[in-house]
């Protein structure tokens, strides 16, 4: 049986799926925040069908994740920069807003705007991804969003990323800091 939308169509099976893959494995955390560190068992799974056909090299990244809230920095990135990032100290220079969409057409989207963000010299994307309280599946955009910004093509781009600031979306927007384009 299949799980009802919002908007009262079923959902996309191989969205369930592509989920169910991403999420499995993880367990909730106890109190407090955990520092999550790249395992070898990660690099391992079999890609989910949301990403890119050939996997990228890896980028590892320092990730934090406590109740709703999540940031993660480069390996060998300044953390004032992810300060910064979580105070909203950083301009927000482009947006991209993933309500109603499904995770291939959110991937896709997400991709292309960092993408273009990079491109033009833009540096902080407010990617709009909802908290999914209304979601049958729950926070589905934000659990994929983690790890699109940290294994997937758009990697080596991204600098850091934290859950936005209550005037930007509070924990259903990221921030996420590009780094310089080298054109």
């Amino acid at each position: 049986m299949s799980a009802r939308r919002r908007d009262g169509g079923d959902t996309d099976p191989a969205d369930r799926a592509a989920l169910d893959a991403a999420l499995s494995g993880v367990k909730p955390l106890r109190r407090g925040a955990v520092l999550a560190r790249p395992s070898s068992r990660t690099a391992t799974k079999p890609a989910p069908r949301v990403r890119e056909e050939s996997p990228p090299e890896q980028h590892p990244f320092q990730i934090v994740t406590s109740g709703e809230r999540v940031e993660g920095v480069a390996v060998g990135v300044d953390r004032a920069w992810l300060r910064r990032l979580r105070a909203g100290d950083v301009r927000v220079e482009s947006r991209v807003d993933l309500h109603g969409l499904n995770a291939r057409s959110a991937h896709v989207a997400v991709r292309r705007a960092l993408e273009r963000a990079h491109a033009d010299g833009r540096r902080c994307v407010l990617v709009v991804h909802g908290r999914g309280l209304h979601s049958p599946e729950g926070p589905v955009l934000r659990a994929f969003l983690l790890r699109w910004l940290t294994e997937s093509r758009v990697a080596p781009i991204v600098m850091a990323f934290a859950s936005a600031r209550p005037r930007d979306g509070g924990d259903g927007a990221t921030y996420v800091l590009l780094r310089r384009s080298r054109a």
